[in-house]
């Protein structure tokens, strides 16, 4: 009896997979270096750090598929994923790493928030903006959460937010909804010029108990493409005109508005680099861990989250899973004590929030 030869379509399936998992694995990959990349030559590369969480996801399917068909291309998006470890610990963490103690017990407690205009903040009815103001208030009461220094962004009516919080110095930047809320003393402050009309940051010197510490408040330009992106994902149609018609907007604004951040961002990271005092970076970046703004902002920085946040570090609530756009930034004389994300959902931004320790005696 003749032995059947093994039909050549059998193994056809199998080396499909493979090289969709190559294709997975190639685009993993390249959000790894994309931080790397200059914006201004490659910034719709940006749009790729928006799907790094379904393309991990889509790689621990595949080494798991091929685990259990007892195959060792399983090592493939093995290899990736673990290669990109510290890549991954910008957005999700289970502990706290900071290894050892803050310089000091009695820490200087900064929150960044942006807060939308207070547009979502649950009031009474005929409460007013004063309203919305004492159920934020009452709600970071109830979260233990009791800030030294306040920086806001699309807020409105900083002055009664800061004697609402019991706050005796403020500032306002012109042409902006930047606002910088402090219980100390403000020394000097400023603004650096934005790519658009408004400021893209100010910044102001405080003499804190512990010394001078520069609080840098940022929101660097913004997408403005949230509404079409959801509606994007609700309804795609790829036989709908309009729906080529969003992914066309979406790609061009993000291209153009990468570049604009990117600007921004090294325009911030020059002045910190002249700062004469311990310095700290806080507010809405409006782009995520692998962008190339981030790694221009963070250059010689020290991440907040990184050293002693847990979880998840979502800052932007969104269809989109794992966007973090919102940071805390200090320069090597300050000292993160911990980091919080607080879910309020008062806003389309969750507030973050960190304990800081001066250890530099300059400017005390």
């Amino acid at each position: 009896m003749t032995r059947a030869k093994n039909s050549p379509k059998t193994g056809l399936p199998k080396k499909w997979f493979l090289w969709i998992n190559c294709f997975f694995i190639f685009l993993l990959l390249l959000t790894y270096i994309t931080p790397y990349v200059s914006a201004q030559k490659w910034g719709w590369l940006t749009l790729l750090t928006l799907t790094y969480p379904f393309v991990m996801l889509a790689n621990g399917l595949f080494a798991l598929g091929w685990f259990f068909m007892g195959s060792w291309y399983s090592a493939f998006s093995i290899l990736a994923i673990v290669g990109g470890l510290t890549t991954h610990m910008r957005y999700v963490k289970l502990f706290s790493i900071g290894g050892g103690k803050a310089a000091c017990e009695e820490s200087i407690r900064l929150m960044s928030y942006n807060m939308r205009g207070l547009s979502l903040v649950p009031v009474k009815e005929g409460g007013g903006i004063e309203g919305k103001i004492d159920s934020l208030y009452n709600a970071l009461q109830e979260l233990k959460e009791f800030p030294d220094i306040l920086c806001l962004q699309e807020a409105s009516r900083g002055d009664l937010i800061a004697k609402r919080f019991g706050m005796k110095n403020s500032i306002h930047a012109p042409k902006s909804s930047l606002w910088l809320l402090s219980r100390y003393p403000i020394l000097k402050h400023g603004e650096l010029k934005g790519a658009e009309i408004s400021p893209s940051c100010m910044w102001a010197d405080l003499k804190t108990p512990q010394g001078i510490l520069r609080v840098y408040n940022m929101h660097l330009v913004s997408n403005r493409i949230t509404n079409t992106t959801e509606e994007l994902i609700q309804d795609m149609d790829l036989k709908n005109e309009n729906t080529w018609h969003n992914i066309r907007f979406i790609i061009s604004r993000y291209k153009q508005t990468t570049k604009l951040r990117a600007i921004e961002a090294q325009s911030l990271q020059d002045h910190i680099n002249k700062s004469p005092y311990p310095s700290v970076i806080a507010g809405d970046g409006n782009d995520t861990p692998l962008s190339n703004t981030y790694h221009l902002l963070s250059a010689g920085l020290n991440d907040s989250f990184m050293e002693r946040g847990s979880g998840m570090s979502t800052t932007y609530e969104s269809t989109l899973p794992l966007l973090r756009i919102d940071y805390l930034l200090g320069t090597a004389s300050v000292t993160f004590k911990d980091h919080y994300t607080h879910h309020l959902r008062y806003s389309d931004h969750y507030p973050v929030s960190t304990g800081i320790c001066i250890n530099s005696p300059a400017g005390s």
